[in-house]
């Protein structure tokens, strides 16, 4: 699966957030659709090579379960501008997978996905979210809203992390764009500066406390 990734991230540190972005998303989306909440436990373990090649290449790569499925995604890196993330995303399912250990022997034995070496990788860290999605359709666009309650764990480290996301689907990006100014002001929440993933590796490298 391809697909170029454009979404906004805001700050869910401060009491409340959810319910404020959810009142902004309702009043700006009257003659929408929003559908019902919908809620997943979601494991990401992110994975690198001994000596970096991914952080190197500036790029995430990562295992995700929840339910019964697995599969793995890489991300190109990018820094939040204004909340906003566009970058390259490409997820493959991992079939017949139960665990961890049988995703990694999975991918090593893949060696290769799409040029990128899957042999030989070991975890960084771990992201372990509760997550409320509800979609968002109007006449220009379909999006989806998530409310994202997490515990990261790097090493003999952990903390707590509260993040909102809005991803377009599809649809026009302008007037994606222009919802999304106005449920920013109407919720008085902030951007994010720093995502989910970013946050883990200040937090692995104790540049995060």
């Amino acid at each position: 699966m391809k697909n170029l990734e454009t979404e906004f991230k805001w700050n869910a540190q401060t009491p409340r957030a959810f319910m404020c972005m959810l009142r902004a998303v309702k009043k700006n989306c009257s003659s929408g659709v929003i559908s019902a909440s919908k809620v997943l436990q979601i494991t990401d373990v992110y994975l690198d090579h001994a000596d970096g090649t991914f952080e190197k290449e500036q790029l995430a790569f990562r295992v995700r379960h929840y339910g019964k499925v697995w599969e793995a995604t890489f991300k190109t890196r990018t820094h939040l501008i204004n909340g906003k993330a566009v970058r390259r995303e490409e997820t493959q399912p991992l079939l017949a997978v139960s665990s961890l250990h049988q995703a990694l022997a999975k991918l090593s034995k893949q060696k290769v996905w799409k040029t990128i070496p899957t042999q030989e990788l070991v975890p960084l860290f771990t992201i372990r979210n509760k997550r409320r999605i509800r979609e968002i359709l109007t006449k220009h666009f379909l999006a989806e809203l998530a409310f994202d309650t997490c515990l990261i764990k790097a090493g003999e480290k952990q903390m707590q992390f509260k993040e909102i996301e809005l991803e377009l689907k599809r649809g026009s990006n302008a007037e994606f764009e222009k919802f999304v100014a106005k449920i920013t002001a109407d919720s008085k929440l902030t951007y994010a500066r720093k995502s989910k993933v970013k946050t883990a590796l200040g937090l692995l490298n104790g540049t995060v406390q």
